[in-house]
Formats: structure tokens, C-alpha cells, sequence
């Protein structure tokens, strides 16, 4: 026994309880190269992104079709309401492209647009000189159907607004009623600014003019802005009224009263036969 035990151990046969360890730790090793093979995956999925759904789809603002219109379908050209009612800072302010020259504007009129005769207007079927430094621009609000913009008298001083809106008589209200909106735009502490108003007649037509010095507060204007001036008249036409008004600095309106004088001088039916 001694003898082949020796022969064993010299032929290089291990012993069986060498055998099984170095089969358990076989074993072992392999369960955890296993064990680090599902951490690096797990850990890889952790940090993998999310899957991203689709994207929703945001609906488009109240605004963004009626901004794709053509420009003529845009142009309202209508009047202030007389009673002076608003509907909210951002409805008076959407601005609105108005017709070129030729276009029919409200009450199916031509207006002027910018590359027109730059010596006369054209707005509610009445025509009337204007000097050529009066510059024709988009309309600011929906409620006008021209606009223009006066040159300010000073370098820092902003220029003044020569604005005009029609529509048929009777649906803006009464005159007077718009005359006393305009006056009450113009303050004096807490109070209304005094107004001078005068009744005339040019070429048939009557016109109603009104003159305003004080701190003005337009509509959607945040605060009320001192020393502005205002020059306006309303032209009673066969089936329509005209507005018309230059509202300023006071030294910039002022500068511009004779201009102004001059264009209301001027003014005549075009539509008449």
C-alpha cells in the first residue's frame, strides 16, 4: 500500500480533496464574473436615457391665423366707439396693415398709402393738401384707417400722431359724444383739461374741430404723458364721418397748426357729383 501510494504521488495524481477545491473556486469564480457581468449592465441601463415620447403638439395662439391674412383683410379701418369703452390695452393695440394706395378701405373709399402723391390725402372720399414732411405709416391700432407721422420740433422730443377713422354716420355715435372722449383723453390734476371747440363749414361739409392741451392719456397708454397737445375735427360727410386729429408735445402740434389749418381749408368731396 505504501508502495503504489508513493507511485501516486510521484505519476503526479493530486489528491481528491485538492480536486474538489480547485473546482469550487472554478466555480466560484465563474458565478461572480457573472455577478459583475449583470452589475455592468445594470448599472448601464440606470444611466442609459429615457425613451423619449412623441412630442405633443401645442395648439397656435388666438392671434397666429389672423396674422397670415392678407393684409387688406386685416385693415379694419373703423372708428373709436363713441361711448369710450374698451376692450382691454391689447385689443386696442393690434396693429393692423392698412390697404395700399387704390384699396378700397371702410365704406368701400380709396386711402392713401405710402407711395401716393405725398402733397394730399385721401381718406373717406374726401381729399385734402398735406405738407410732405407729414409721413405716411402703418397704422398702430385697429380702429384707423391712415395714419401719419409728424415730424417732432426738437432732438429728444418723440413726433406727434395725425391719425384718421371712418365709418358710416350714425354708428359711431354722436359728434358731440367724440368730441367729449377726446377732451376727457386730456387731464388737469384729477380733472378734465379746458377744450376750445368751434363749429364751421368747408366746401358744403361741416366740421367740428376741438383743441386740447394737458397731460394726455390715450387709450392703453400706462400713464398719463404732460405737456401734449391735441388738434382734432370731425367731418360730416353724405353718409359718413370723418376723424381727424394730430395729438403731440405741444411744441411739436403747435409748430404744425398751420399745416393743419390748411389740410381741414382744403378738404372736399371727392365722391360728390
Amino acid at each position: 500500500m505504501s508502495h503504489h501510494h508513493h507511485d501516486r504521488h510521484r505519476k503526479g495524481e493530486a489528491p481528491a480533496h485538492l480536486f474538489w477545491t480547485k473546482k469550487r473556486i472554478a466555480i466560484v469564480a465563474v458565478i461572480a464574473l457573472a455577478a459583475m457581468a449583470a452589475f455592468v449592465v445594470l448599472t448601464a441601463c440606470e444611466k442609459a436615457p429615457a425613451p423619449k415620447g412623441p412630442t405633443p403638439v401645442v395648439p397656435a395662439a388666438p392671434g397666429a391665423a389672423a396674422a397670415t391674412k392678407p393684409a387688406q383683410q386685416q385693415a379694419a379701418g373703423v372708428p373709436m366707439p363713441a361711448s369710450g369703452a374698451t376692450a382691454g390695452a391689447d385689443a386696442q393695440k393690434i396693429a393692423s396693415a392698412p390697404p395700399a394706395a387704390g384699396q378700397s378701405q371702410a365704406g368701400g373709399y380709396a386711402v392713401s398709402g405710402p407711395d401716393g402723391d405725398q402733397t394730399r390725402i385721401e381718406v373717406g372720399g374726401l381729399v385734402m393738401p398735406k405738407p410732405v414732411t407729414w409721413v405716411w405709416t402703418a397704422p398702430t391700432m385697429q380702429f384707423r384707417a391712415l395714419q401719419y407721422a409728424v415730424p417732432a420740433l426738437g432732438v429728444n422730443s418723440p413726433a406727434a400722431e395725425l391719425v384718421f377713422s371712418v365709418f358710416p354716420a350714425g354708428d359711431g355715435g354722436p359728434v358731440d359724444a367724440n368730441l367729449d372722449r377726446w377732451a376727457n383723453q386730456f387731464r388737469e390734476g384729477e380733472a378734465a383739461a379746458q377744450s376750445k371747440r368751434a363749429e364751421g363749414a368747408v366746401g358744403g361739409l361741416k366740421v367740428s374741430t376741438i383743441e386740447s392741451v394737458g397731460a394726455y392719456m390715450g387709450m392703453g397708454a400706462a400713464a398719463p404723458r404732460p405737456g401734449y397737445m391735441q388738434l382734432g375735427a370731425i367731418v360730416q360727410a353724405p353718409g359718413r364721418n370723418v376723424f381727424i386729429k394730430i395729438v403731440g408735445p405741444q411744441a411739436t402740434v403747435e409748430s404744425n397748426r398751420k399745416g393743419f389749418e390748411a389740410m381741414l381749408a382744403g378738404i372736399r368731396d371727392a365722391s360728390a357729383k
